[in-house]
């Protein structure tokens, strides 16, 4: 009975050396770079009953993910190692939020949300904008996960302005929904605007669409339509024009060297039957012209209205 007894004693003692071996092992591979075998050592330690409850195996567990996914799978958006990371550092977070392993649990998922955030910088166009907008969405759930009172108004700003020019690009491929990505458009201008009325780039934009709206209808215009027919499609083209008018306004009270603004600003008030300030504003193109001023290229096309 004394032989079962000690040969149970040193089992058990034997596990508990085992057991953290692989925590130890792990942290060492994990130090020379051999992240194979720390995946393998820390896995078997999340399994091992005596360290699956300690916010170091789950810290090291997310901190060799990462670093795994860093070699292997930094442009793969639907990595798997990236999500495994982010639950084992989150886990760690929970079972020690004020211990020395929280600074490099938050730490490691603020990098793996900068990898969201990238992801969503270079998707902007018409093909994969959505995971534009999912990518940030995520950046910004992870980050404030571990930044609480973060502000995210500039980056905000910054992806409006960018998932604006998208729907408007995909508006000029797709005439059947180019209203509707239109629409978009101008929301996210919009999203601008209500946090920073002093933003060039979504004062033009937003100046632009309505302005090209209004020469579209005129070059589409039918001069036979009967006079009430025609007297509404000026008022309409008026309200166009008129929507317009402030936002152009302002880019130009933000930019006055912009010649694309000075001529927006020529036909608007063409169109708006002022003709005064419509001559001012193709004098001041004039005089930028004169100083030798290269135009500047925009995303959005400029075009005057038809002068009949």
């Amino acid at each position: 009975m004394k032989k079962i007894f000690y040969i149970a004693l040193l089992l058990f003692c034997t596990n508990i050396v085992f057991g953290q071996n692989k925590l130890a092992n792990a942290v060492y591979s994990l130090k020379n770079n051999e992240l194979d075998k720390a995946k393998e050592l820390i896995d078997a330690a999340a399994e091992d009953s005596l360290f699956n409850n300690k916010p170091a195996t789950w810290y090291y567990r997310g901190f060799v993910y990462k670093e795994i996914f860093k070699r292997d799978e930094i442009s793969k958006r639907d990595s798997e190692l990236r999500e495994k990371s982010i639950e084992y550092f989150r886990k760690a977070y929970e079972m020690e939020q004020e211990g020395p392993l929280a600074k490099g649990c938050e730490n490691g998922i603020k990098y793996l949300a900068q990898t969201f955030y990238n992801e969503s910088a270079v998707a902007f166009n018409p093909n994969e904008y959505q995971i534009a907008i999912s990518s940030y969405e995520r950046y910004k759930e992870l980050t404030k996960s571990v930044i609480p009172d973060v502000d995210f108004t500039e980056k905000d700003i910054q992806f409006n302005l960018a998932l604006g020019s998208t729907y408007n690009r995909i508006a000029t491929l797709d005439s059947n929904n180019a209203e509707t990505y239109l629409n978009k458009s101008i929301e996210c201008y919009k999203n601008v605007l209500a946090a920073d009325s002093n933003n060039f780039g979504a004062n033009y934009n937003l100046g632009i669409i309505y302005y090209n709206q209004g020469v579209e209808i005129v070059k589409k215009m039918d001069y036979g339509l009967d006079l009430m027919e025609l007297t509404m499609m000026q008022d309409k083209l008026f309200d166009i024009f008129r929507t317009s008018l402030p936002y152009m306004k302002k880019a130009y009270d933000l930019n006055p060297k912009r010649r694309e603004t000075l001529i927006g600003l020529e036909g608007i008030y063409f169109s708006m039957n002022d003709v005064e300030k419509s001559e001012l504003f193709k004098k001041k193109i004039e005089e930028l012209d004169g100083e030798g001023n290269t135009i500047n290229q925009t995303e959005e096309p400029v075009e005057s209205p038809d002068k009949q």
